[in-house]
C-alpha cells in the first residue's frame, strides 16, 4: 500500500464576516522557475588505489536522479589517494522539482 501526503489550507473566519470581506487566496502550484546549479569539485582524499602498478585513475561523476550525468576529467595514473580536479559540474534545474535528490 503506498502512502500518500495531503496538503491543505484551512482559514478560518468569523460566522459573522460579510463574504465580501473575505481575502481569495489563489493556490495554484506555481510554475516552475529555471535555475542553475554548480557544483565544485576541487580535492579529493582516500581514493582507493585499485591497479597492480600501485596507481588508480581517478575522477567525479555528478547526476539528478540519473539524468544529466556528467564527469570530471580524470587524474589518470594517480598514486597518492589524493586527486585534485578544481573542476565545476554545471546543471539546468527546475524548481520545484519532484526529486531534489544529487548524487556525485
Amino acid at each position: 500500500m503506498s502512502q500518500g501526503v495531503i496538503k491543505t489550507w484551512v482559514e478560518i473566519v468569523a460566522a459573522n464576516t460579510e463574504p465580501g470581506l473575505i481575502k481569495e487566496w489563489d493556490i495554484s502550484p506555481r510554475p516552475p522557475e529555471e535555475f542553475e546549479v554548480r557544483v565544485c569539485v576541487l580535492n579529493c582524499k582516500d581514493v582507493a588505489i585499485v591497479d597492480a602498478e600501485g596507481t588508480t585513475d581517478a575522477f567525479c561523476r555528478g547526476y539528478f536522479d540519473m539524468k544529466d550525468v556528467q564527469e570530471t576529467e580524470t587524474h589518470y595514473r594517480n598514486t597518492d589517494g589524493k586527486p585534485d580536479f578544481e573542476y565545476r559540474l554545471i546543471y539546468k534545474f527546475a524548481f520545484p522539482s519532484k526529486d531534489y535528490r544529487y548524487t556525485l
